[in-house]
């Protein structure tokens, strides 16, 4: 039924409707909880608030996360994985996304905590950004070289396009220390996936060779990339794959997140 919704009802009305459903959800079951947004107002995807964050945070400390490492969140969205790390990180933490109302959100709620600081991009995205001015392939992430310990993005490379991410790898490279790491969530195509016959996500429509999306007229939607092309980009940023984690989406018995997890170091 839900498939069969999203192919008639056009995407700004599923996404009104779901808005007003949220709305009636908030006042019948208040949302509680500091740095936490009412459902309504929560852009950054489904799921608990609150359950997604505490998954990843506890991914990045399987992964290595130390409390004094300085620590770059691209996507940070309305904070959802920097809130379980606020008394935890005794370095510090930048979080950027294109979304300025996020950010302004963060900014506010996140004041009382010195160490944590959230910049706005401006970058243009034809789902989540038409207001940026800054094309994605050609954008320079505003710190210095080498500042971070870890960086991580998630959900983030499913709604961008090939030269983007590519553009993206080799910015995070240049952020981060030599044996710094990165982790990042993506929907890789290989043959599991493609031959997996009840995917949480239809990727439907060919966008270019190394991509497919579920939305053919807007494909940042939701994106899949060929993991051939995408080892190739790590490889060609500097980055050294170290694990590749395979989400339930496509593989119903993985203990894993929803999406693919791919861990990487800067050389």
């Amino acid at each position: 039924m839900k498939t069969l919704l999203k192919k008639v009802v056009p995407l700004p009305l599923r996404v009104e409707l779901k808005k007003l459903g949220l709305a009636w959800l908030d006042w019948r079951d208040p949302v509680e909880g500091k740095r936490v947004p009412s459902r309504k107002n929560t852009f950054i995807g489904g799921g608990d608030f609150v359950g997604v964050g505490n998954d990843f945070f506890k991914t990045l400390k399987r992964h290595g996360l130390r409390p004094d490492y300085h620590v770059l969140d691209i996507g940070c969205g309305q904070g959802r994985m920097a809130r379980p790390m606020v008394g935890f990180l005794t370095g510090d933490y930048l979080g950027m996304d294109i979304n300025a109302d996020g950010i302004a959100w963060c900014q506010a709620e996140y004041s009382d905590v010195p160490n944590f600081e959230f910049q706005p991009m401006d970058v243009y995205n034809s789902r989540y950004n038409k207001k940026g001015t800054q094309a994605a392939e050609a954008y320079v992430f505003p710190v210095q070289n080498e500042r971070f310990d870890t960086a991580f993005l998630t959900s983030v490379f499913t709604h961008m396009l090939a030269k983007e991410v590519e553009t993206y790898l080799c910015e995070i490279s240049r952020s981060l220390k030599k044996g710094g790491q990165v982790l990042a969530t993506w929907y890789l195509l290989d043959e599991t996936s493609r031959a997996s016959q009840k995917p949480h996500l239809d990727f439907a429509y060919e966008f270019d060779p190394v991509s497919r999306t579920t939305v053919k007229s807007t494909p940042e939607a939701a994106i899949a990339f060929d993991i051939g092309f995408v080892k190739s980009l790590y490889e060609k940023a500097g980055l050294k794959i170290s694990t590749v984690e395979f989400g339930h989406w496509s593989r119903p018995d993985s203990s894993y997140m929803l999406q693919d997890l791919i861990v990487a170091q800067k050389i």
